[in-house]
Formats: structure tokens, C-alpha cells, sequence
């Protein structure tokens, strides 16, 4: 068992994650899963290795390692962690354990390369291979009491993040400059540095910190803010624009621990903002305080998006929010906790009906190609009666070195 500061992922935690995903491959009719993806390993073994995890609905789950299986018996309490030299003596290892073929075998084809498909179509040798990520989605989904602890703790971290991002905050100051103090001071309260994306070709770098009309830039992420980043092989971020005064200075940077992520965005300036950002910033925070108050299980995600549409373009401001022209973003929220980009979307059209245990990004922001983005973003928990806020930095734009 692990002794670093989270403990690992309890036996007991395993088990129920685990049982969930028996009665989603129960329910479409599959027979088992293998599990690949980092992510998905590390959420079903408390593990990230370099091997799989079958998951049969016939009998317990069983963990093949193929690189450091030490390492995987130290971080992982599943019982059954078996060495391989190589993946293809995993069906022999299945057969001398009375498996036979197996039928509908789910895999995560959301993100599987087609090459690694079909070596383990042949390896595998099932009737039929399914996408098993809708199911493990819909377990993902629902934080556990253990996974919310951890949250805490990263929503912690952002809220110090932010407060080293107000210390530090000066004219002539870059904004990657600003970016490598926080990510520094970061790193020593225990920041893990990676951030998770599911979505392909999705990646991101600690998040955003972005000042004036770069931050209008939009790029190939999806999100409302881009900014140029430090070249055009990583064209998003913080670049070497120097901050001035008068000016959006929009921080959307994660807190990250024991795998786990927050998501949280301040809007700081040194000296007030013009009055049409002031006006859009606070826009912006009547539109965080409305969605919290809509929250509630039951409420289907796509009405969270019209409201923030609603309140967006009572204010004048339907133009600019989540982006500017028809370049705009076609959500205000997202689902967070292991990738930064979980379920539910909080997306027009959505029909997810939110529940207790979901864990929510909010994030209306207001998009002006010209002066630069503000906005608001913060994490939140849905209960059984409504929502808690687990972020909790203050709001206060003006910042005076």
C-alpha cells in the first residue's frame, strides 16, 4: 500500500467503482472490459501502469502488468495483479483459468489507435468488440465521498494559486513569466503538473494565463480563451506579451493532487477596468451565481447553458459571451475531477440530467477581440438539495502592486 500523502485509492473504493461497471456492462449487454487508458486504469486499480485491466462480469477483476509489476503492487490494493512479459500471454493465462471465448468484450474505442485495436482484436480473439466508454462515463460521473476529499484538497491549491498570482502581479511582468511563479510555488504545495484532456487531440498546459486582447485568440482547444502561446507548435497559453495596466489579466489555471482536478478563473487588473469589461465581468458573476442556483438533481444540463444564453443577452452582451462572432464556444461548463474535460457538458441541446456526486466546472466568460476576455470559473459540487462551491478565492479584479 502506498504511503504518499493521498494513501492510494482504498480497496474497499476499488471494489464499488468496479461493481458500477458491472451493472453498466450488464446493462448493455456486455460480457466484460479491457481497460487501457491511463486514466481509466488508474480510476479502476489506483494504478498507472503499463499493462491492462480485465473486468468480466463472470469474476473478480484481474490486472496484468507487463512493466514494474512492484510498482503496481504498491500502488494498487486490487488482490489479483498478475506479471506478463507480454501482452499476448494474456489469453493463455485466461484459459488455464477456465475462461473461455469471450463474447461482447468492451474496450474504450473513444480513444483506442486503430492499431491498437486490432492487435487486440487478434490477441483477444472475442465474438465482438464494443465501446465500453459510455459506460465507464456514466460511472466516472458520480464522485465518491474518497474523490471528493481529494477535490477539496486540489480546490485548495487553486485558491493558493490565485493568491500567488495577486502577490506577484506587475506592469512589465510577461505572462509566462507570471504563469512559471505560480506554477512554481504550485509545484512546491504538491501540484502534480500533468493535466488530463479525454478529448482527441485536446491538450493543455496548467490551464490559461492570459492578459489583454491575446486572450481573445482563440486556438484549437476547446475553450473561449486561446491565447498565442510560446510558439506555433504550441499555439495556446501564455506567451512573452507584457502585462499593462488597465487591462483583463484572466487567470484559468487547474489545481491538481493525487490525480484529481479543479478548475478555477479570476479576472485581475491592475488599476479598474474600462466600464465595457467591467460591465461583461460583472455579467459574468451574476451568470455564476444564477447556474448555482439552478443546480439541482434532476435539472438537465442543457437548461443550465439557456439560462447563462438568457441572462448573457439580457445584459447586451450575446455577441461576446464564450467567445466573440460565430467563433463562440457552445458551452459554459463541463464536467472535471481525473481529466479536465469530463461529463456532463454544460452544452445547448444537452439532455443529462444532472445528479448528486457530479462535479461541475462553471465558467462564463465574455470574449472582446479588441480589450481581452473576463470572466469567472469556478468548481462545484452537486448535493442532494442543490450545490457546493469547492473553490473559493476571492473575486476582487483590481490589483495594486
Amino acid at each position: 500500500m502506498r504511503s504518499d500523502a493521498f494513501g492510494g485509492t482504498p480497496r474497499r473504493e476499488l471494489l464499488a467503482r468496479i461493481e458500477r461497471l458491472h451493472s453498466e456492462l450488464a446493462a448493455a449487454d456486455m460480457d466484460g472490459a479491457l481497460i487501457l487508458a491511463n486514466t481509466n486504469l488508474f480510476y479502476f486499480t489506483g494504478a498507472v501502469s503499463q499493462g491492462c485491466l480485465l473486468v468480466s462480469r463472470k469474476a473478480p477483476p484481474i490486472f496484468f502488468v507487463r512493466k514494474n509489476p512492484e510498482r503496481a503492487r504498491r500502488d494498487s490494493e486490487l488482490e489479483d495483479i498478475v506479471r506478463i512479459a507480454a501482452f499476448q500471454d494474456v489469453p493463455g493465462i485466461l484459459a488455464g483459468r477456465g475462461f473461455g471465448r469471450i463474447g461482447r468484450l468492451g474496450m474504450e474505442l473513444d480513444v483506442l489507435p486503430v492499431n491498437h485495436y486490432r492487435r487486440w482484436r487478434e490477441i483477444m480473439n472475442p465474438v465482438e468488440i464494443v465501446d465500453v466508454w459510455p459506460a465507464i462515463r456514466q460511472v466516472r460521473m458520480i464522485k465518491s465521498p474518497h474523490e471528493v476529499n481529494i477535490l477539496r484538497r486540489a480546490a485548495v491549491l487553486a485558491d493558493f494559486m490565485v493568491n500567488v498570482a495577486r502577490k506577484n502581479l506587475r506592469e512589465g511582468i510577461t505572462d509566462v513569466e507570471l504563469a512559471a511563479i505560480i506554477e512554481g510555488e504550485a509545484r512546491k504545495q504538491g501540484h502534480q503538473g500533468l493535466v488530463r484532456m479525454r478529448g482527441f487531440n485536446q491538450e493543455v498546459y496548467w490551464g490559461h494565463l492570459l492578459s489583454g486582447p491575446e486572450a481573445a485568440s482563440l486556438t484549437f482547444v476547446d475553450s473561449p480563451t486561446g491565447g498565442m502561446g510560446l510558439s506555433a507548435a504550441s499555439p495556446q497559453g501564455s506567451g512573452f506579451r507584457k502585462i499593462g495596466r488597465h487591462e483583463p489579466v484572466i487567470m484559468d489555471l487547474v489545481g491538481a493532487l493525487g490525480g484529481y482536478i479543479v478548475d478555477q478563473t479570476r479576472t485581475l487588473s491592475l488599476g479598474p477596468l474600462p466600464d465595457l469589461l467591467a460591465k461583461a465581468y460583472a455579467t459574468a458573476m451574476d451568470i455564476e451565481d444564477a447556474l448555482a442556483v439552478a443546480i439541482a438533481p434532476g435539472v438537465l444540463a442543457g437548461d443550465l447553458f439557456d439560462l447563462a444564453q438568457r441572462l448573457a443577452a439580457d445584459a447586451g452582451l450575446a455577441e461576446n459571451f464564450l467567445g466573440s462572432g460565430e467563433m463562440r464556444a457552445g458551452f459554459c461548463g463541463h464536467g472535471i475531477g481525473l481529466e479536465l474535460d469530463e461529463a456532463p457538458v454544460i452544452a445547448g441541446g444537452s439532455k443529462v440530467p444532472l445528479a448528486a456526486g457530479m462535479v461541475l466546472a462553471l465558467e462564463p466568460k465574455f470574449s472582446f477581440p479588441e480589450l481581452g476576455v473576463v470572466g469567472v470559473e469556478d468548481t462545484f459540487l452537486v448535493t442532494a438539495t442543490g450545490v457546493e462551491k469547492l473553490t473559493g478565492a476571492g473575486y476582487e479584479v483590481q490589483v495594486e502592486p
